[in-house]
């Protein structure tokens, strides 16, 4: 993983914790992070999608998340860190 890629990820899950499980939308983290939004909703999806909850606002289509109760940045980089030497084998 690049470190830009995990500094980005650092970032959102942060931006995550602050809003202490609220739900918000990508363009909200994306402003907060100064990232674009595509770029977030990118390394979510990528990342980060065993330690969410994710709904859908509908007629709008908004995407909405927030962390899952037992999730935290620590735990977050801990499992990266041993996806990674997986996959390296």
């Amino acid at each position: 993983m690049q470190k830009t890629t995990l500094k980005n990820i650092i970032k959102i899950v942060k931006c995550l914790e602050e809003t202490k499980n609220d739900w918000i939308w990508l363009t909200a983290i994306a402003k907060r992070v100064k990232l674009h939004r595509t770029t977030v909703s990118r390394l979510i999806n990528k990342h980060l999608t065993l330690f969410i909850e994710q709904t859908t606002i509908e007629p709008f289509n908004i995407k909405m998340i927030k962390l899952k109760p037992d999730s935290d940045l620590q735990s977050i980089l801990k499992f990266l860190l041993i996806k990674e030497k997986v996959k390296k084998g």
